[in-house]
């Protein structure tokens, strides 16, 4: 049952239909108590972490068959992800917190762990946003050693083995900002390591995944047996007839449903309706005729978004209401009061926020109150106290008004949070993504503000990306991040940077969102950035990055099967590296360009190109005489191709004595080689013995994304039939080679 205190009771004139609702409460709560009802042991607070869930009201009018659903997934090992679909305002977060309410109630009915994040951004525009936040948190919570190892895919699925040590109830809620909108992969999550997360749980889970999202999953559509994605219908006439009368607005029930249609059955809507209507005297049903219809689709929450205008006329633009409602409209998560005492301080920004003029006084208290209880603002937060927060629909209908308004005092607000975000850190560079959290809110506002150059300068390249560190690609692998941060540095992202930015972060910018896209899988939307960098450094005559680039485009191609295009960069990064003193990136450019030319069956000459290599190696780093990480690899394979397992055997295990760290994708490399010497050793051997070979594969297995040209070579070159443990690696064949716009021209 929801707690109601003394602020429930301060309001005289709502005290009757206060008590009506905690006795209706209470005799729905415990008319049907069964003596013999099913107990259930304590599950300790530790393992409960559902802080991040948005808050939003308990009354639930319409849903039991939504409820009932829920409770038999749970029940069940039939079910294991329901995905409620719905438009926003509809009512799915109220929903899966009046059930996890209802959970507690009973200690969460056997439950083991608890986990709830929400992706929060449930707006309408599609910007780039990360699960890199949620993977890295929730790798942490249940148990990771280091939730920065490993790729996408690798982080996906060590996460979903975490989950399933335990009977676990999952909760993501509003997916949305991860799913496409495109209309070729409709509602296709974006980001790889939650779409592998999501796989995996629907094949093996031993509680519940529950998702809220405006978009259908497309990943769930072929587990009809372990998935249901429920499309959550607007209220049922009767259920928003019930909504007003127990908000006490009267009319016959003809007059109510006919209102409830009037607002498309729209959840949302008919909640503020009520609570428009009861600040005139008697409640008169006639106001709602008089509110003006919108030219937004019913998909933008059209019919709650009539409602918060009506209140925002009744305010008025001068109030201290719609002055805090437009505050709200600069966040998409619950925001701090101190981010507003910062907006408001001076009272400097175009007299736009004159009315709030601290965050303590009683005026303050009065309006925050005022706002609360017409339902345009969620009670306060008992997990979050020192933040405000209302329902999204209502933070963009604000936030889109002032920009059209007033764009230069939206500017000062930016700038101002800007500085806020900028200050926030402890650490002068933080070390994790949740200490970088604030930066990388300081970056959006900084850009939105119109200070891209010093957002670059000052926050991006300094302290998140540490200059030539490349901290988050190198030590946090998050690459969702990164998308998201760079995002704001486009006019049209992946192709034309702001005009704003000098010509070296232009370039630096297009060639880093390629690299980006290209390790979350997204291989066809990174070449064109990365050909734009390229042409720009050459402009540029910067050499060594000219080869770099060049160096990453023939990777791109010749994994997307292109070979003849990654020959023709590959000669040019070789030709460019030579011309100059870098002897890592001469060597590293040989062996991509005999990696090529092997590709293409030209054996000989690719020898010759790695031998090149590895003489560089040699002589410039005489304690590592053997190429090592994707180099060796590359040999390696080579070799292979030619029948020689040996000399790839004694190599690589040389390589493993010599590295005195592995970073996670040479772990990888190392082991591929191995497996597959091994393999050829057994088949060339006549014998069956795959274990060991086995074992090493099973272990190379997502280690990077880079691993996933060699993985395919590995099907390609050894038949099924030759190798029956492949079936045992390979359990679902078409993970690989189904990501995004990878070797889709393999093998013809």
């Amino acid at each position: 049952m929801k707690i109601f205190n003394y602020a429930n009771f301060t309001d005289k004139a709502e005290w009757d239909m206060r008590l009506e609702r905690v006795i209706k409460q209470v005799n729905k709560d415990f008319e049907s108590t069964d003596p013999e009802k099913k107990t259930y042991p304590t599950l300790e607070a530790q393992h409960v972490d559902i802080t991040r869930l948005p808050q939003t009201g308990f009354e639930l009018f319409g849903r039991q068959e939504e409820l009932t659903l829920l409770n038999e997934a749970w029940e069940s090992d039939a079910t294991n992800i329901i995905s409620f679909v719905a438009y926003g305002g509809v009512g799915k977060s109220t929903l899966i917190n009046k059930w996890v309410e209802k959970m507690r109630w009973d200690n969460y009915r056997d439950a083991e762990k608890i986990y709830a994040w929400s992706f929060y951004s449930q707006g309408t525009k599609e910007q780039v946003i990360s699960a890199d936040m949620f993977i890295s948190n929730a790798l942490e919570w249940f148990g990771d050693a280091d939730p920065s190892l490993g790729s996408p895919w690798d982080k996906g699925k060590r996460l979903s083995r975490l989950i399933n040590n335990h009977k676990t109830l999952l909760i993501l809620d509003g997916l949305e900002p991860l799913q496409a909108a495109d209309k070729v992969e409709k509602g296709k999550i974006k980001d790889p390591a939650l779409e592998t997360l999501i796989k995996e749980l629907v094949k093996k889970s031993k509680g519940l995944c529950v998702i809220t999202t405006r978009e259908h999953v497309p990943e769930l559509d072929r587990y009809t047996k372990k998935a249901k994605q429920e499309n959550l219908e607007h209220i049922s006439d009767v259920a928003g007839r019930k909504l007003l009368e127990m908000r006490r607005i009267f009319g016959s029930e003809k007059e109510l449903e006919r209102m409830v249609q009037q607002f498309g059955n729209h959840a949302l809507a008919i909640n503020l309706l009520a609570e428009y209507l009861r600040m005139f005297e008697n409640h008169p049903l006639e106001k709602a005729d008089s509110i003006s219809d919108l030219d937004i689709p019913d998909k933008q929450g059209k019919h709650a978004c009539r409602i918060i205008e009506a209140f925002a006329n009744h305010f008025g633009s001068a109030s201290a209401e719609y002055q805090l409602l437009s505050i709200l409209g600069f966040f998409d998560r619950p925001v701090p009061i101190d981010a507003i005492d910062a907006i408001i301080r001076d009272n400097t920004i175009s007299g736009l926020f004159d009315k709030i003029i601290d965050t303590s006084g009683s005026d303050w208290l009065t309006t925050l109150e005022k706002l609360r209880r017409h339902k345009l603002l969620f009670e306060k937060s008992e997990h979050r106290p020192d933040t405000i927060d209302c329902h999204p629909l209502i933070r963009e209908h604000f936030g889109g008004k002032l920009k059209q308004r007033n764009p230069d005092g939206w500017k000062q607000v930016h700038a101002r949070l800007y500085e806020y975000y900028r200050d926030l850190p402890k650490k002068e560079l933080p070390d994790t993504l949740e200490e970088m959290e604030p930066l990388f809110a300081a970056v959006m506002h900084g850009c939105l503000a119109g200070k891209h150059q010093e957002a670059m300068d000052d926050i991006y390249s300094k302290k998140i990306r540490r200059r030539g560190e490349a901290y988050l690609e190198h030590k946090l692998g998050a690459f969702g991040v990164i998308l998201s941060c760079l995002f704001f540095f486009f006019e049209k992202p992946w192709s034309k940077p702001f005009y704003g930015l000098n010509d070296d972060v232009k370039a630096a910018v297009l060639s880093w969102s390629g690299f980006a896209l290209r390790a979350v899988g997204e291989l066809s939307r990174a070449i064109q950035p990365t050909k734009t960098a390229l042409e720009m450094r050459i402009e540029q005559s910067n050499y060594l990055e000219v080869a770099r680039i060049a160096s990453n485009l023939s990777e791109l191609y010749l994994t997307l099967g292109d070979v003849a295009s990654a020959q023709k960069y590959c000669e040019q990064c070789v030709i460019i590296a030579d011309s100059r003193w870098e002897w890592v990136q001469k060597m590293i450019n040989r062996t991509t360009f005999a990696d090529a030319l092997h590709q293409e069956g030209k054996i000989k000459v690719a020898e010759k190109l790695f031998i090149e290599a590895e003489n560089i190696q040699k002589k410039n780093q005489p304690e590592y005489p053997w190429l090592c990480s994707l180099p060796g690899f590359r040999f390696c394979d080579l070799v292979l191709s030619m029948g020689k397992y040996q000399p790839v055997l004694e190599m690589v295990r040389c390589v493993i004595k010599i590295q005195t760290t592995t970073p996670v994708a040479d772990f990888g490399f190392n082991n591929l080689s191995i497996g597959k010497a091994l393999m050829m050793q057994v088949i060339d051997n006549n014998s069956s013995d795959f274990i060991e070979s086995d074992d090493y594969l099973n272990q190379s297995i997502n280690s990077s994304e880079k691993l996933v040209i060699g993985m395919n070579y590995l099907v390609l070159y050894l038949p099924v039939q030759l190798f029956p443990g492949i079936k045992k690696i390979f359990t679902n064949p078409g993970t690989i080679l189904m990501r995004p716009g990878k070797l889709q021209n393999m093998g013809r």
